[in-house]
């Protein structure tokens, strides 16, 4: 009787899927792709660990050292969560100093800069850079104030490195998402395009950036048929007259296309946008008298919560926002020890913002040995982090108060909840699984160095990815 009830349970987890899974199809699937041309030089790994438990279901190099591209995100926004806090906001604090008599202020409007990578952004009711010039003008108004004689200046002092990371290709700086991070980030640091086609080439019709179309852009653009702007580049170079170099090849076939390059100095475009805003509201006459005097508070403006701002960073892959998230966990982590960093030499950085990162994993007792990062949103190909570290942090996330909130955040993408990555010659996904066993797993699964198209390593690395759930 005992045999007999043993044999029918195994019948029924098998028959209603609970049978454990076997690995050794995917194992096989690995293999094959290992040996096809397009994959020869290639490295492929893949971990997925339990995530109950952390207990590795499968590994295949998965301590090799690879370029993880977005899927870094995984790793910034969860340190984010944890370190700064889900209601974390941005403040952005703007300030009069000068004197106020007669309803004329004059002194200097001052935007002490916070590094929100959402100011200015149209992707929130409250940042839309209308929203933000009203705001201002209403806080003078409320001041008493109802000309000006002076000037804006932004004060942009908490970081310590460039905007733009050593580690970003050229061909990437030029273009939006390789848009560089600022104390005052303006419209998310981008701008749009429009180019149309000439006999030999393209010439930009319109920007609204307030570019001069003519001395700013230089097009070196080829005709090619089918091409889109994927196939397009802007390029920022010292010898050139122009601010942008814009080449590669698109199809002559379409009579507009778009593109959306990165800002270079959004803190002028802002500065420039407030101060016709002022002209125009206050008839604000430009001064730059200096005027001793205490500064008065004008308005703060408040981002979004960091638990709002985390889920459009990885719902969109938002570099510029990833990058801002490191920055500021490098300037909370200096704040909170002071007797290492006096509060007035406090100054943010990529370095700091990813020993931060690092220093939480660490926390985990996950060993950081083999990770080499220099920046927080996987633009930079010389990024190196294994697929069992990242899976191992998936895992500990789980455990973690903010998970709901990550989890959210993580787009669904073929039937999983995951973040994706892709730079050149890297396709790469991290995220959950519930797998035909019934397990819930989490997984990092990472190919660098293949030679095919980047939609043939997609459609491959989903084909692997199908067979588990």
């Amino acid at each position: 009787m005992k045999i007999l009830f043993l044999v029918v349970s195994i019948f029924y987890f098998t028959v209603n899927g609970f049978a454990q899974f076997d690995f050794n199809v995917i194992e096989s699937r690995l293999e094959l792709l290992s040996n096809d041309t397009s994959y020869r030089h290639a490295n492929i790994s893949l971990t997925i660990l339990d995530i109950t438990t952390g207990k590795k279901l499968f590994g295949k190099n998965e301590n090799l050292p690879l370029a993880p591209a977005s899927t870094l995100k995984t790793f910034t926004t969860a340190s984010a969560l944890k370190l700064l806090g889900e209601q974390f906001r941005y403040e952005t604090k703007i300030q009069f100093q000068g004197s106020i008599n007669n309803g004329i202020g004059e002194g200097i409007v001052k935007i002490y800069a916070s590094g929100d990578p959402s100011f200015g952004s149209d992707r929130f009711e409250e940042t839309k850079p209308e929203i933000i010039k009203q705001k201002i003008a209403e806080g003078l108004r409320k001041l008493g104030i109802e000309k000006i004689i002076g000037s804006v200046q932004i004060i942009k002092n908490i970081y310590s490195d460039k905007g733009i990371n050593s580690g970003w290709l050229d061909e990437d700086i030029g273009n939006y998402y390789g848009a560089g991070i600022y104390a005052l980030n303006w419209k998310e640091n981008k701008f749009e395009l429009n180019l149309v086609p000439t006999a030999t080439s393209f010439e930009v019709s319109s920007t609204n950036a307030g570019y001069d179309i003519k001395k700013d852009f230089c097009i070196e653009l080829v005709h090619k048929d089918g091409a889109t702007t994927e196939e397009a580049f802007a390029f920022v170079e010292k010898d050139k007259t122009c601010k942008y170099v814009i080449r590669g090849v698109l199809s002559n076939t379409e009579k507009v296309h778009n593109m959306q390059l990165a800002r270079l100095y959004p803190d002028q475009d802002f500065q420039k946008e407030l101060t016709e805003y002022l002209q125009k509201e206050f008839k604000l006459e430009p001064s730059s008298k200096q005027i001793e005097a205490i500064e008065i508070s004008v308005v703060s403006h408040f981002s979004p919560t960091l638990k709002q701002l985390v889920y459009w960073c990885n719902q969109k892959s938002l570099n510029l926002y990833a990058e801002a998230f490191c920055k500021t966990m490098s300037l909370k982590s200096k704040q909170d020890t002071p007797y290492l960093f006096p509060r007035t030499l406090v100054k943010g950085n990529w370095l700091s913002g990813l020993y931060a990162m690092i220093s939480y994993a660490k926390s985990l007792n996950i060993n950081m040995n083999s990770v080499k990062l220099l920046d927080a949103s996987g633009l930079a190909p010389e990024n190196r982090i294994t697929t069992s570290i990242m899976a191992q942090l998936l895992h500990h996330y789980s455990k973690e108060s903010y998970y709901p909130t990550f989890f959210e955040s993580l787009p669904s993408i073929n039937g999983l909840k995951m973040k994706s990555g892709y730079i050149g010659g890297t396709r790469s996904y991290a995220g959950y699984i519930k797998m035909k066993d019934s397990t819930d797993a989490c997984f990092t699964f990472i190919v660098n160095n293949y030679t095919c198209k980047p939609k043939e390593v997609k459609l491959q690395m989903f084909q692997i990815l199908d067979l588990l759930k």
